[in-house]
């Protein structure tokens, strides 16, 4: 399957890896001299695989779509239990605080991403998430920040997870260490060319919740100190098929879902 992009100038061609086209394209590629390309890898999955899954992941498409947020707008966090080198393990403490200038991004969605990988839902979604019963859950408010004018409050929630998982499994596969800290938390990265596979020993996911949070921080760090002047790692979303259920059900795109693979340890 091709998709022409017109925005971006950019065609999306998706074939199963088993398909003979795919070395014919790289060939066509590079007898053409053509070097601009990128080669992503995932997983698909069925609604029966992911509704038998005990955790899914909820990855965003794409971190750097998401909407300007975090400590350099004004969120607030509490510093004292994270790593004093790369900052994972900061605590929020304030309502999220957005970009005011970005909030055309929030039209007509139900929900969205920040750029740290905070999940944002509309005052209706976040309802629905609140009337389920879905253990795990919190939420925050969410304000746009202007320069000149202060913060305003939106009509939007922060879903929030109240429950961490320990360490997932070494099997887990996918995942690849951006820059080492010593708190072994943080700077972990997903690289596209290789699909995104989860593992959790079952001791592990016994306790979870409806909601949760993975112990890793992934994405890009720049940490000084100073965490309103930073760049700081985040942690992921793993949720059950009840929370998926809800979001599909709202119409909801934007995300990978993932099942996780239980091992018994």
């Amino acid at each position: 399957m091709a998709v022409f992009d017109e925005v971006a100038d950019t065609t999306t061609i998706t074939l199963d890896e088993t398909d003979e086209r795919v070395h014919r394209l790289l060939s066509v590629l590079e007898e053409r001299g053509i070097t601009a390309w990128w080669e992503s890898r995932y997983d698909c999955f069925t609604d029966d695989e992911l509704e038998a899954a005990r955790l899914i992941l909820m990855a965003a498409h794409s971190i750097l779509d998401g909407i300007f947020a975090g400590p350099r707008v004004g969120t607030r966090y509490d510093m004292s239990e994270a790593c004093k080198l790369c900052g994972a393990g900061a605590r929020q403490t304030s309502a999220m605080v957005v970009d005011g200038e970005s909030l055309h991004l929030l039209e007509a969605k139900r929900t969205i991403h920040t750029c740290y990988n905070d999940i944002l839902v509309d005052e209706k979604l976040a309802g629905a998430l609140a009337e389920s019963g879905a253990t795990g859950i919190s939420f925050r408010g969410v304000f746009a920040a202007f320069e000149k004018r202060g913060h305003f409050q939106l009509p939007w929630r922060q879903l929030c997870a109240t429950h961490t998982l320990p360490r997932m499994s070494p099997r887990s596969t996918g995942i690849q260490p951006y820059k080492s800290c010593s708190c072994g938390r943080s700077s972990f990265l997903t690289p596209s060319k290789f699909p995104t596979r989860l593992v959790y020993r079952a001791a592990d996911v016994a306790d979870s919740r409806d909601v949760n949070v993975t112990w890793e921080w992934f994405g890009e760090v720049k940490f000084n100190g100073d965490v309103y002047d930073s760049v700081l790692p985040y942690p992921m979303f793993l949720v059950t098929p009840k929370i998926w259920r809800i979001f599909q059900g709202a119409g909801v795109t934007g995300f990978d879902w993932i099942p996780i693979q239980v091992v018994d340890e």
